[in-house]
């Protein structure tokens, strides 16, 4: 796989020297290598892996804890109504 690092480096901005070129040069063919070998791995029938842990049973029930009564959380709003807080508008009708 040929790399022409000068227009990469053209492109992304870069002022490289010849030794930097020569080092992204060999990381990128590396990449590439990496790349195609795992592009041959044979995967017929593996069935797809959406995330790395079992996810069953890994989170509680969501059930209702005892919270601060109604009342008790409304006492040092500034302005409520109908047992809601009510905060500064912030869109103009």
């Amino acid at each position: 796989m040929e790399v022409d690092i000068t227009h990469l480096a053209w492109l992304a901005r870069l002022s490289l020297s010849k030794d930097e070129e020569e080092e992204l040069k060999r990381r990128l063919v590396k990449a590439r290598q990496l790349i195609d070998r795992v592009l041959e791995a044979e995967v017929e029938g593996v069935e797809p892996l959406y995330h790395p842990h079992g996810m069953e049973g890994r989170l509680r029930e969501d059930e209702p804890l005892p919270s601060l009564d109604r009342g008790d959380a409304l006492l040092n709003a500034s302005r409520t109504e109908d047992g809601y807080i009510v905060g500064p508008r912030t869109v103009e009708e």
